[in-house]
């Protein structure tokens, strides 16, 4: 009698496909990696807008204190002998230049008033000669500042603030003046009129320029020698 052939047993193949569990898993781990990857791309987004942001505020400063230097490179004064100290109620030097501050917000900022020979024909005016400049901080109806470049030929007008004055620089934060006289030292204000500054022009004026937001504030900062100036008094 032969004997029987064993039987072979095979183990049945698992139907193809995945649990419910395995699939909450995939939807889990998929998740975790597009918001990382979403996340990464808004800060690389969000960090080329402030460079860029920074980049165009850095240009405007750098335009506006190019030409402030420019305008005070061609300063023009009254020298002795022709200068003459003012007595009680003359009119101030028309080539006077006056530093002084005014107060918007609460805030102090800087304002320069000088004659210059660096006049900006504008509006088609070919006419060239002495003009004078005044450097002001205006607020728009944003609230936002501007520092306006004010700019009339001789003989000068009485001055007034004008939204027709050309914009120098805007997303102004904050604007100082610094005048340095014959001993370096210095101040916030001058008056080449006046006995306190020995009806002497300054030697140097310093800027210092803040521009921005207030979250992403940028500090400019440039010391402008002058050229001509007028000696203290005797």
């Amino acid at each position: 009698m032969s004997n029987p052939r064993p039987q072979r047993f095979c183990k049945k193949a698992p139907n193809g496909g995945f649990t419910l569990l395995e699939i909450m898993v995939a939807i889990f781990i998929f998740a975790v990696v597009i918001t990382t990857v979403f996340g990464s791309f808004r800060a690389v987004f969000s960090s080329t807008d402030a460079v860029g942001g920074d980049v165009d505020v850095f240009a405007s400063a750098r335009t506006c204190l190019s030409r402030m230097a420019t305008d005070l490179e061609a300063l023009t004064i009254s020298d002795y002998p022709r200068y003459a100290k003012p007595e009680f109620n003359d009119p101030p030097d028309p080539y006077q230049l006056l530093g002084e501050t005014t107060d918007i917000r609460g805030t102090r900022f800087g304002r320069l008033q000088f004659a210059s020979l660096a006049h900006l024909a504008l509006h088609g005016d070919p006419r060239q000669g002495v003009c004078r400049i005044v450097y002001y901080v205006d607020q728009l109806d944003d609230d936002s500042l501007v520092l306006r470049r004010a700019d009339d030929l001789y003989p000068f007008p009485e001055f007034e603030e004008s939204e027709d004055d050309p914009i120098l620089c805007a997303n102004l934060l904050d604007l100082k003046f610094e005048y340095t006289d014959a001993e370096d030292e210095t101040s916030e204000n001058w008056d080449s009129e006046s006995a306190d500054n020995d009806y002497a022009t300054p030697r140097a004026i310093q800027v210092h320029l803040k521009v921005g937001t207030e979250t992403r504030p940028i500090l400019f900062t440039t010391r402008i020698p002058l050229h001509v100036y007028r000696k203290a008094s005797e």
